[in-house]
């Protein structure tokens, strides 16, 4: 299938990967100066111009691997009578991309807003990890942690309760954003609950009536798509019902 992105051309970075915020997020651990410079060299910037635009598409050649540096992207499948399933949301320092490393894309990328890419060309991340033994070694830790998110996930839509996906999923976003350096309090949604629900395996209904029922009950509070915990040991308990408030952390759970 041919790449039909309405992402923005490949241009060179405005901005050195070495004064990015996000840097320590989504770079390779373990290189020194040099071997620093020479992958700065390969990463180029995309940007989308709305919600909606497309990355790539299910059976796009696999070409490249991604990270956020601005913005958030979902990924889904569809069944051949159209039917799409989101696969997964990500953030600003996250890395995207590595479905398709076998035969092409598995999956379709949006962007759920505007949105800046870093975008790593595979052929350059191959060339360079001859010359860098270490760096492939990062790339297949990243990839490891990527896939046990996926377990992860797998476990909580076939073993959770509706009100325990979701506990589950506002605290992953949460932690998520603390490893940014941000408050995990406070969440912005840039996804519609639809989206979530469709995450989630649930209804959209569904979402709206457990979000009401868990402001209601001063565990959080909601105003749009923004979302604050007001209480993150009574939400963690959603997960874990047997948790004790002194065993509460929103570091405890696991990225999604």
């Amino acid at each position: 299938m041919a790449n039909v992105s309405k992402f923005s051309p490949v241009r060179p970075m405005t901005l050195s990967c070495k004064d990015c915020s996000l840097a320590e997020l989504c770079l390779p651990r373990g290189l020194n100066p040099s071997e620093f410079e020479q992958f700065m060299s390969m990463v180029r910037q995309r940007a989308s111009r709305i919600s909606g635009d497309i990355l790539y598409r299910t059976g796009d050649t696999f070409r490249a691997i991604y990270a956020i540096k601005t913005g958030s992207i979902k990924t889904l499948v569809s069944s051949s009578d159209g039917e799409e399933q989101i696969t997964g949301f990500f953030m600003p320092g996250e890395l995207f991309g590595f479905d398709g490393l076998d035969y092409g894309h598995s999956c379709t990328a949006v962007a759920l807003e505007p949105t800046l890419l870093c975008e790593l060309p595979v052929a350059s991340v191959d060339e360079l990890a001859h010359q860098i033994p270490g760096l492939r070694r990062e790339i297949f830790r990243m990839m490891s942690r990527k896939l046990s998110e996926k377990q992860s996930m797998l476990f909580l839509l076939g073993r959770r309760k509706a009100d325990q996906r979701l506990a589950t999923f506002l605290l992953s976003l949460s932690t998520r954003m603390q490893y940014r350096g941000l408050s995990g309090n406070e969440i912005r949604l840039s996804m519609s609950r639809h989206d979530v629900a469709n995450y989630l395996g649930m209804a959209s209904e569904t979402v709206s009536r457990l979000l009401s029922r868990l402001s209601k009950e001063k565990v959080i509070s909601v105003n749009g798509r923004t979302v604050v915990i007001e209480n993150p040991v009574a939400l963690r308990a959603r997960v874990e019902p047997c948790i004790t408030p002194n065993a509460v952390t929103l570091d405890a759970v696991s990225t999604g």
